[in-house]
């Protein structure tokens, strides 16, 4: 049960993920033609990524990079 839930909180995080990516790109191919919940959406992010400081988005990547390492060699 534990994991049926984790699967699939995962699975929402990476749809939202998805679309924020996509309302970013949308916004950056159509410009002003994209709509109001694009540009939102869009404008959110680039003013969320603008105030996280540099030493932290290093950090997190850094994170992950450990993490994916890992996990790629414990599955081998």
């Amino acid at each position: 049960m534990i994991k049926r839930i984790t699967k699939i909180g995962w699975l929402v995080i990476e749809l939202a993920f998805m679309l924020v990516v996509l309302c970013v790109l949308l916004n950056l191919i159509l410009g002003k033609d994209a709509g109001g919940f694009v540009a939102s959406v869009a404008g959110n992010t680039l003013d969320f990524l603008q105030k996280v400081p540099s030493g932290t988005a290093l950090g997190v990547f850094l994170i992950l990079v450990l993490y994916w390492t890992y996990r790629r060699r414990e599955a081998t």
